[in-house]
């Protein structure tokens, strides 16, 4: 089986995960409901615009990304089923994080959390999301250089 293969049957396999059916659910709620459609729809708009703006000139002006982090808070707080569908979103994008994570360290081979330039505090949860990926099984350790650390800063308050 080739790899096209492979990622669909993950695709497929990932289209029947509770946070993707959840994503789906609280879509279809919003959907049915015209003042919460009409609303998000509104959102969706905006949010468009600012990532075509960020696809042609790279820079998106802070106010606009002000103004729909608002609009998204305010929606929030009027619609509950966009408040529904937020937090399922959420749950999705952790998702897609793990098996993005799980495909990189299956390349690349697994990192250590002492490795990685994070603050001490999440350096233990951080573990066991890798030990998670690693499905219990030894995976080759991944070699991070000083190099790969260059350029990496953390907000001073926090020590790695």
């Amino acid at each position: 089986m080739n790899y096209i293969d492979k990622a669909r049957e993950l695709g497929e396999a990932l289209s029947q995960t509770p946070e993707v059916q959840g994503l789906k659910a609280a879509e279809a709620s919003i959907m049915a409901d015209p003042p919460s459609k009409e609303s998000f729809i509104q959102y969706q708009e905006k949010e468009r615009g600012i990532v075509t703006t960020q696809m042609i000139s790279k820079v998106v002006p802070e106010k606009e990304t002000l103004a729909l982090l608002d609009l998204k808070v305010r929606l929030m707080n009027k619609h509950p089923l966009i408040k529904a569908y937020f937090i399922q979103q959420q749950n999705y994008e952790k998702l897609m994080a793990m098996v993005n994570l799980t495909l990189t360290t299956a390349m690349h081979g697994m990192p250590s959390a002492k490795d990685l330039p994070i603050p001490e505090e999440f350096k233990g949860m951080a573990q066991q999301i890798l030990d998670k990926i690693g499905g219990g099984n030894a995976m080759e350790k991944m070699q991070i250089s000083p190099e790969m650390l260059e350029g990496i800063k953390l907000p001073p308050n926090l020590k790695s």
